[in-house]
């Protein structure tokens, strides 16, 4: 499939990508290296463009794709599963800042960015991408182009702003305008240090799997040892969340 072919493809699912950002999205992750983060998922348009193009390129590659609203990841998933791309897709729901605190490792090579383009926004997510995105890797922050950048009265978007008051102006080199999207390529990366490379996911997962997570430990087989010294009934891993 050629990117004309995949650019055609996605045409009819929501989004907002012109044609310029569309191609430079499709060039950059068919020549990802390493693996794709996009914040912001909407309905999948770019999500699924990106994994065409990884397909295209015959990589074993994968796109995490973050998104904060169910309604949006379902209907994301649903395209990337009608255009044959999902298991190129990983589907995350949450910020940047939990992500990178879930995958302190994840170091990746493009890095979309059309997340929250308020001013804040961006900044949050700058502050993770900086330690995050390695030497070589590649950002493109959509709407960096935009006219109401530069308009007082909207405060819904300040892309550009934001970007140009970060380390992206100091480390990266700028590769240009594309569509309404900015490109950069990082120069040098030293590393920064994560707050911590421990993640407890334990509580995301259901009282009754906590439950019986716990009992696999030793002072679980002590507890249920106890009981049946104390002729209590048994404790067992199956375990009904009734029962708690």
């Amino acid at each position: 499939m050629s990117r004309v072919e995949a650019i055609s493809r996605i045409a009819s699912i929501p989004g907002f990508l012109v044609p310029g950002d569309a191609e430079k999205l499709y060039e950059i992750a068919h020549a990802a290296q390493g693996p794709i983060l996009e914040i912001g998922t909407y309905h999948g348009k770019s999500t699924v463009l990106m994994a065409l193009a990884i397909k295209d390129a015959g990589a074993v590659n994968v796109v995490y794709t973050l998104e904060v609203d169910k309604a949006f990841i379902r209907a994301a998933e649903a395209q990337a599963i009608a255009h044959g791309v999902a298991d190129s897709i990983v589907f995350v729901r949450g910020t940047l800042h939990a992500f990178a605190r879930a995958y302190p490792g994840l170091r990746p090579a493009v890095a979309f960015v059309d997340g929250d383009h308020r001013r804040a926004g961006v900044e949050a997510d700058l502050v993770v991408l900086r330690r995050l995105v390695p030497a070589g890797g590649v950002l493109l922050f959509h709407d960096f182009a935009a006219p109401s950048n530069d308009d007082p009265r909207c405060n819904e978007i300040k892309v550009r702003p934001a970007v140009e008051a970060s380390w992206v102006a100091r480390e990266c080199e700028f590769q240009g305008i594309y569509g309404c999207s900015g490109l950069f390529t990082r120069r040098t990366w030293r590393g920064v240090a994560d707050e911590t490379t421990v993640v407890d996911l334990l509580p995301l997962a259901s009282p009754r799997d906590q439950y019986r997570h716990r009992l696999r430990y030793p002072a679980g087989r002590v507890w249920k040892r106890l009981r049946g010294v104390q002729g209590l009934a048994p404790v067992t891993d199956e375990a009904s969340a009734s029962d708690l």
